[in-house]
């Protein structure tokens, strides 16, 4: 189907328009726009109840090699803490991000013998120390041993 060149100039021209507007409108549709670079954002009272907004990675420091009571409903498995990952951005990255907020970021790496439910991915977790808490966990089959499960949950608080 031949096209003449006006109609295609036409559709060009209202393609680059629609762009024009779609990119200009494009901090607004991601909540960028009047945002202070750097500025923190309020943390809700709920929020500021829970204990996960003061766990830090020195909070888990001491419990490496610790178990942890891992549920869902009625599973319930019994974890060790192996680790605790720095995840903080290096100075280089901070500098690419100039606009962003400093943050201490961290992971812990959980493995257990037992494999938790599919049916969630946010578990109950006990410690004798810590108390009870819920995490966002994720999971990673250990490629080198079939019968070790490995977990991770992040932190990542703004300072």
């Amino acid at each position: 189907m031949p096209v003449s060149r006006r109609s295609f100039l036409k559709s060009g021209a209202t393609a680059a328009l629609a762009a024009g507007l779609v990119f200009q409108a494009a901090p607004l549709a991601f909540g960028q726009s009047g945002a202070t670079p750097g500025a923190t954002v309020p943390v809700p009272f709920e929020a500021q109840q829970s204990p996960l907004f003061y766990f830090k990675r020195e909070t888990f420091q001491p419990y490496v090699g610790g178990k942890f009571l891992v549920s869902a409903g009625r599973s319930t498995v019994e974890m060790t803490l192996k680790e605790v990952r720095d995840l903080t951005p290096s100075a280089a990255t901070n500098r690419a991000m100039k606009a962003s907020s400093q943050t201490d970021a961290f992971a812990l790496i959980f493995s257990s013998s037992g494999k938790l439910t599919d049916l969630t991915t946010i578990y109950n977790v006990e410690h004798a120390a810590l108390g009870k808490f819920s995490l966002f966990l994720k999971g990673n089959d250990d490629a080198d041993n079939a019968r070790v499960y490995i977990y991770e949950a992040v932190f990542n608080h703004v300072r």
